[in-house]
């Protein structure tokens, strides 16, 4: 910026044109970094800008407009951006020309004013964008230099990480990594990361993969250890609710669990056991077999 700075202060609107794409290009490969993706060296101008748009264009966050007609909007300030190449090519500084290109002030201010407004489109976005990446959001939660949660950030990043379309195995590590700071007692991130998605029906929001990671979490550890209480198996089950099958997936979590419980038949564990098997009748019936497993794991009668 202190380049198209110095640019217009000097009234050289060729080099102001070139800088302004450089601005754009900056910002775009900026959010592939971010998305641990980096754009190569050689790629073009409109793929970096094209691709970084997309990247951007439906990410979720407070006062951001991501519905139409502003989607709209936002996509055309994207392929307005991408007319920069073109433009700087044939009007702008640092090509070495014999002859100067009739540039006149209005064709200055119009490249201008499409790159500042996918610029600052993109801006808006970027914080969001970086807080809901997959690995820095997992790193905050069980990385060796975790973060302490306040009150609605991890409801935050959740919704930045936009998990509706994040692709299933990211769902699935971000559950993961949920439901292990969950089982640590962390108050913040059980209500804003379990028990918001217990409490919900809703599989758009909380996605099949999430719910799963998130059971696996709450009962083991990163190291494969058992963190299971009573509690937590019932909050599991609660969890996986909405999901119409999930027989596998159950049966592979109750398949690691030791041979034997490790609840010493506590009496106050019943009322989870109870709780357990009163829900097989109303799942499909596959799912049956693993509930009364875990059923018996968590039951403190020998029987």
């Amino acid at each position: 910026m202190a380049r198209l700075k110095r640019s217009l202060e000097a009234r050289d609107g060729a080099q102001a044109i070139g800088d302004m794409k450089c601005v754009v290009e900056s910002i775009a490969r900026i959010v592939h970094e971010i998305d641990g993706a980096p754009a190569g060296s050689d790629d073009s101008f409109q793929k970096v800008v094209s691709a970084a748009s997309k990247l951007l264009k439906n990410q979720p966050g407070d006062h951001l407009a991501d519905t139409t007609p502003f989607g709209d909007m936002a996509n055309q300030a994207g392929k307005i951006a991408v007319h920069l190449a073109t433009i700087r090519n044939q009007y702008g500084g640092g090509h070495g020309r014999p002859r100067t290109p009739d540039l006149r002030d209005e064709m200055v201010v119009l490249a201008l004013d499409g790159g500042l407004l996918w610029s600052k489109w993109a801006l808006r976005r970027l914080g969001y964008f970086s807080e809901g990446r997959p690995q820095p959001l997992i790193d905050a939660l069980i990385g060796p230099e975790q973060q302490i949660f306040h009150s609605g950030v991890l409801a935050r990043r959740l919704r930045s990480a936009n998990l509706a379309i994040a692709e299933a195995h990211h769902q699935r590590a971000i559950g993961v990594a949920v439901g292990q700071r969950a089982a640590r007692q962390t108050i913040v991130v059980r209500q804003d990361g379990m028990y918001a998605c217990q409490e919900s029906d809703d599989t758009t929001i909380w996605p099949r993969d999430y719910r799963i990671g998130l059971v696996d979490g709450l009962w083991f550890s990163i190291d494969g250890k058992l963190t299971m209480t009573p509690e937590s198996a019932l909050d599991g089950v609660k969890i996986l609710e909405p999901l119409a099958d999930c027989s596998e997936e159950l049966a592979r979590l109750v398949g690691r669990l030791p041979s034997e419980s490790v609840n010493e038949f506590d009496p106050d564990t019943h009322e989870a056991a109870q709780a357990i098997r009163a829900r097989i009748p109303s799942r499909p019936h596959p799912e049956a077999a693993p509930l009364n497993a875990l059923a018996d794991f968590v039951s403190p009668y020998p029987f």
